[in-house]
């Protein structure tokens, strides 16, 4: 029986950096009245969704999305005892750090590369990183991720078992892993990355795992020591196939 599960990322809601179009990076700055009325719409659209795996970045702004979307869902309020269904703060899908540009207009960015002849996805600004670091942070939270709900779907006890799993987190964080997905595992868009994407939009995918792996091929989702220059041509996690369901730029109202 083929092994796959749901995954939902969620952007945060709207904070006043946002608002005022600043270089937010890893400020750890709350959702405005705004933010907090987009979360708890997102919620209702959440109410009734069977959600078995909570993630969140561990920096307010996400954190406080994603407790607010679980307040409406009737599934976690149910069964709030429950170890399984904590949810997890992980500072590896944080934002990507600007560092001193932190605080700045958002085109400060663009500035700061040109002025050293890079793009801004190449850029490091001083005390941040650049876009490939974020990327590396995200490739090592999916890799623990899918190890984690593969070991689950091989050990539960119910045929047809499928996990569904919630993950809020950064605009910049993101766009990157629609870029990962769609570089290592041909995940389809209907338009090429990269995404604009608004406060508490929603990206839906279905994750499946190799048809191949009949006995235990945990093995394969271990973590490795690859170099920034060489992670992208690994062959972690061959066979795995990604299909993006739904693309929401716009937040659920």
């Amino acid at each position: 029986m083929s092994k796959k599960f749901h995954l939902t990322l969620v952007r945060h809601g709207e904070t006043d950096y946002n608002l005022k179009r600043m270089l937010q990076g890893q400020v750890d700055i709350p959702l405005n009245e705004t933010g907090l009325m987009q979360a708890n719409a997102v919620g209702k659209c959440f109410s009734e969704e069977n959600i078995s795996h909570w993630f969140s970045s561990d920096l307010c702004r996400a954190s406080e999305t994603c407790r607010l979307i679980k307040s409406h869902n009737q599934y976690a309020q149910a069964y709030a005892g429950n170890v399984m269904l904590q949810t997890k703060s992980d500072e590896r899908i944080r934002e990507r750090k600007f560092g001193v540009l932190e605080g700045e207009p958002d085109n400060e960015l663009n500035r700061a590369a040109e002025r050293a002849h890079m793009s801004p996805r190449e850029y490091t600004p001083e005390r941040g990183e650049s876009e490939m670091q974020m990327r590396k942070r995200a490739e090592d939270f999916y890799r623990a991720l899918f190890k984690q709900i593969y070991e689950e779907c091989s050990n539960h006890n119910t045929d047809g078992y499928c996990a569904n799993v919630l993950v809020v987190a950064h605009r910049g964080l993101i766009d990157s892993t629609c870029r990962l997905f769609n570089a290592k595992f041909g995940c389809q868009f209907k338009r090429n990355p990269p995404y604009f994407v608004d406060n508490c939009s929603t990206s839906c995918f279905v994750v499946n795992f190799p048809p191949s792996c009949n006995g235990d091929c945990s093995t394969q989702f271990e973590e490795r020591d690859d170099s920034l220059d060489d992670y992208l041509t690994n062959n972690w996690l061959d066979g795995v196939t990604i299909k993006c369901t739904k693309l929401e730029t716009k937040p659920n109202q």
